[in-house]
């Protein structure tokens, strides 16, 4: 019993460095959002048309001009950086699935998707911070789900270390 718990630590820690090169990635990708809206550099606009449909009044407008992703981009992006913020500042006893997890992945999924759908079928006109809202839900579920439920491979080092632990007598 005790081996296992040895053997989780070395698993979180390269969960941990995932993490932490995602947050990493994260608040560069943000930081380049925010640059891009304040200097109005039309060329960020055109990377980013690839992912999003940057229509003008669905997003946060920052410094000379609008973002360049709609407010819900803006918010799973956010939210992803933030998971993996999360998962960076969790001790290694709490780093584990938690079992609620996976519902409420499927539920920001399909809150999200009722979000579009009824705006889509012109049932309501959702607020951008709506979207947004729902965007940072959708994208913090969905990373704590995926870093907290994967079983990331150990590297050598780190199996290594699992290989030298003497187990302990019962």
């Amino acid at each position: 019993m005790r081996g296992d718990r040895g053997e989780h630590a070395v698993l979180t820690r390269s969960l941990r460095r995932l993490a932490i090169h995602g947050t990493i990635l994260g608040s560069m990708l943000l930081a380049a959002l925010f640059l891009i809206a304040w200097n109005g550099w039309e060329f960020g606009h055109s990377l980013f048309s690839h992912l999003c449909h940057q229509k003008s009044e669905r997003c946060f407008v920052f410094g000379a001009s609008h973002l360049a992703v709609c407010s819900r981009c803006f918010g799973i992006y956010f939210g992803i950086t933030g998971g993996c913020a999360i998962v960076c500042l969790q001790t290694k006893k709490a780093l584990t699935l938690n079992p609620w997890m996976g519902m409420i992945l499927g539920v920001s999924a399909i809150a999200n998707l009722l979000d579009f759908g009824f705006e889509w079928f012109g049932l309501y006109q959702n607020a951008i911070w709506t979207r947004a809202l729902l965007g940072l839900l959708l994208g913090m579920s969905l990373v704590l789900f995926v870093l907290l439920r994967s079983p990331y491979r150990m590297d050598r080092k780190e199996e290594k270390a699992a290989s030298m632990r003497l187990p302990e007598r019962g």
